[in-house]
């Protein structure tokens, strides 16, 4: 709980010290103007996109939950999962304790363990093959004004772009049989032993039982493709409903859409090239890749402004919102005859291994 508590106030401390630049960037009047002529309508609808991800990723969960446990009841939690998730992916450095607040939160409610992870490990991997792919396809949509624009962007594009490759390439090859799956544990394991040996030991174990879990899900999906379908789909318009953030945002500040479009495939890539910013939910590296990409298109408003109020919504709602839903979860009693009795330290050593 303690690290937890740290990274909280990592991300907060990152977002005051930002609200200190934007009132000495410019003066507290001209910082301050933006908010007398917003429109608000417009910025309540970007919020509501933001209540519009969570509702989805409830759907999402019960679909996936649907395709492994077949005509068993759903136990529920569904939508305090997704805002758990969100509420610890915001605190944790790459996002890594998210997924352990989902298995926690589902498997109170009584889902079993494996399955839990199954799906959570199965979502994320969906979420970054979405997002690199909708990253590539807007790279080649607006690439023409990325080039023009931004300076020196495939600095930026390149390295997110194999590193997020890189990812998922090792998860494939986990996923496969024979001596490509070994020889990828053993290539991994001695990357960790070397880098991180004080943690071996933990992350050894955490991967082989995720992997396992992952593998076995996967072979359950497998069989279902019209739940793959629509856990895509679902997936999908989860990720839109936040891209599109900045979109209303232009509409209630700038006063319309102008290069919207254009901005959507702004906002897709810089969700993908932050993905990998080692800190609480990319504090930092976030607002500084959004002024490059994000700030440009908002031309009559101040940039640290700008990327204050994208921040609010998209980023620190979560971690308002999801930590109502955690502490919710932490004080609900446990499912009656649930024999995964997860804890509060469980969740905890889970996220750490993952860090």
């Amino acid at each position: 709980m303690r690290k937890l508590l740290i990274n909280l106030f990592i991300a907060l401390g990152i977002g005051a010290i930002f609200i200190v630049l934007m009132f000495t960037d410019k003066s507290v009047d001209k910082a301050l103007d933006i908010f007398k002529t917003i429109d608000y309508l417009y910025l309540l609808i970007a919020l509501l996109c933001v209540l519009a991800l969570w509702i989805l990723g409830s759907i999402s969960v019960k679909v996936l939950k649907k395709s492994m446990i077949g005509e068993e009841k759903d136990p529920g939690g569904n939508f305090l999962a997704v805002l758990s998730h969100d509420f610890i992916s915001a605190i944790t450095p790459f996002s890594s304790g998210g997924q352990p607040a989902l298995v926690y939160t589902l498997t109170k409610k009584g889902l079993d363990t494996g399955i839990g992870t199954s799906l959570a490990i199965i979502r994320s991997f969906l979420y970054m093959v979405l997002e690199l792919a909708l990253s590539l396809i807007g790279f080649f949509i607006a690439k023409n004004y990325l080039l023009r624009k931004i300076p020196a962007f495939y600095a930026y594009f390149i390295p997110a772009v194999v590193v997020c490759t890189l990812y998922l390439g090792v998860i494939i090859a986990f996923l496969s049989t024979g001596k490509l799956s070994k020889w990828t544990v053993k290539l991994v394991m001695k990357l960790v032993k070397k880098f991180v040996p004080k943690k071996y030991d933990k992350i050894e174990k955490y991967t082989q039982e995720a992997f396992v879990s992952f593998r076995k899900g996967v072979e359950v999906f497998a069989k279902k493709p019209w739940y793959w379908l629509f856990a895509i789909v679902l997936q999908t318009a989860e990720l839109i409903c936040i891209y599109i953030v900045p979109v209303f945002m232009l509409r209630a500040i700038e006063g319309s859409f102008e290069h919207g479009f254009t901005l959507l495939v702004c906002a897709i890539l810089t969700s993908m090239m932050t993905s990998y910013v080692p800190t609480p939910g990319t504090a930092g590296g976030a607002e500084g890749i959004a002024l490059l990409l994000i700030a440009p298109f908002f031309t009559t408003s101040p940039a640290l402004s700008v990327i204050f109020i994208w921040r609010l919504i998209s980023y620190y709602s979560k971690i308002l919102f999801g930590s109502l839903g955690f502490m919710a979860v932490i004080k609900m009693p446990y499912a009656q005859g649930s024999e995964n009795k997860a804890t509060r330290q469980a969740l905890m050593e889970e996220a750490n291994k993952m860090w």
